[in-house]
């Protein structure tokens, strides 16, 4: 599988495009902005884009959404619980401005499986930084796409409408956490770590 990162909105939040190389179908994980930039990668790839996939409704996450959508043809899938901030940013932000993205095509609950060439990702409901956090793990490659949920070092914020610390906690402990010490994990921002290494030196990940 081919990961590629590339860094989208003000916030330096982490896109991600995932393809299969032999029949060049991909997933975008997180569109939050500069739609022209990762088109530019998709054409030059030549890929045939099947899902944009949102870890939750944030716009910084969702913002290039519809654009991608119009451009790609893909379908957009998001956890039931953030399908109002998704379609209603004003839920969370407290200035007005942003608009919201288009209902989703697809959605999501924990166990889905989503299928791009010969890989499939996992959805993990993972609620805490909004009510419907999800993160995307597949087990061929072990890599797990974590959004806001989990970062090296910490968890994501919880002040936001929907937030919470207990459940945030929760998630990582009872979800997450299950996975391998070699698990590579993709935040939504900053860098890649490792489950190993969050279970080892991150005080939400240790029991």
């Amino acid at each position: 599988m081919k990961i590629k990162k590339m860094l989208v909105s003000d916030y330096d939040t982490n896109c991600f495009i995932l393809s299969d190389e032999e029949t060049k179908e991909a997933v975008i994980i997180d569109p939050g902005d500069d739609g022209v930039v990762l088109m530019e990668y998709v054409e030059g790839e030549n890929l045939k884009v099947k899902y944009i996939l949102n870890t939750h409704g944030h716009n910084d996450h969702v913002g290039n959404n519809d654009y991608m959508k119009e451009k790609t043809g893909a379908l957009v899938a998001i956890h039931a619980d953030d399908v109002d901030i998704l379609t209603n940013p004003q839920l969370y932000m407290k200035y007005d401005g942003i608009k919201g993205q288009s209902a989703p095509d697809i959605i999501l609950h924990n166990g889905d499986e989503i299928h791009f060439g010969k890989y499939t990702l996992t959805v993990i409901y993972t609620p805490g930084h909004t009510k419907g956090g999800v993160c995307f793990w597949e087990k061929k490659e072990n890599v797990c796409f974590c959004g806001d949920t989990l970062f090296r070092g910490t968890v994501g914020r919880v002040d936001l409408y929907g937030g919470d610390l207990t459940t945030i906690i929760n998630s990582v402990q009872q979800r997450l956490a299950v996975l391998k010490d070699d698990t590579q994990l993709y935040p939504g921002h900053g860098p890649a770590t490792t489950m190993g290494y969050e279970r080892k030196l991150n005080r939400y990940v240790r029991k």
